[in-house]
């Protein structure tokens, strides 16, 4: 789905939704409600997602084929469409850690500030 993997891209990032839309140039909540909803976005803003991450690929952001970014690395050139739908998955998987993984980080982060006062 559209929404997820923008998502995912968005949190590789490392960014918030509402940072992203900054960095593209969208009004705030232009992506926030697509991706809550399951929706998708106009040209327009994929244009400008794309003019200011040209590492994504498209193809994959839109129907979720091949890889997240577009590196030319042995894993986007897997043949098996049956393949390059598991190592999307393992990517999105990869990418929830990590971000699981920020988020603990910063709450023992506002843990420490909260004991500090």
């Amino acid at each position: 789905m559209f929404s997820i993997r923008l998502k995912a891209f968005i949190d590789y990032l490392g960014t918030s939704i509402t940072g992203f839309e900054a960095k593209i140039g969208v009004s705030k909540g232009a992506l926030a409600k697509p991706i809550k909803n399951g929706k998708t976005v106009g040209v327009e803003v994929l244009e400008k997602i794309f003019n200011e991450y040209p590492q994504i690929n498209l193809e994959w952001l839109v129907a979720g084929a091949g890889t997240m970014l577009k590196d030319g690395s042995v894993v986007n050139q897997v043949l098996d469409p049956g393949e390059n739908v598991i190592l999307s998955k393992n990517e999105y998987i990869d990418l929830q850690r990590k971000a699981l993984q920020s988020q603990d980080e910063r709450i023992a982060e506002l843990e420490r500030e909260l004991g500090r006062k």
